[in-house]
């Protein structure tokens, strides 16, 4: 029995270790899909606002794929 201990207790550090990179793997992974989802959004709604704007309505070097 003593020895299964000394198997835990060796095996611990790399176990902890493992799911400390686990939880900030799947938080950056998150972070990163949800910043994605926000991105598409906020593009939807450029588009969505400048549908209705006339042409040659945008400030000069913008290009929203028309020409003036």
């Amino acid at each position: 029995m003593n020895s299964l201990w000394a198997v835990v207790l060796a095996l611990a550090p790399s176990v902890g270790i493992g799911f400390l990179f686990y939880k900030v793997m799947k938080a950056l992974l998150e972070g990163d899909r949800n910043e994605r989802l926000a991105h598409a959004r906020w593009e939807a709604g450029l588009v969505s606002s400048d549908k209705g704007a006339p042409l040659g309505s945008q400030r000069p070097g913008e290009s929203g794929g028309r020409t003036a």
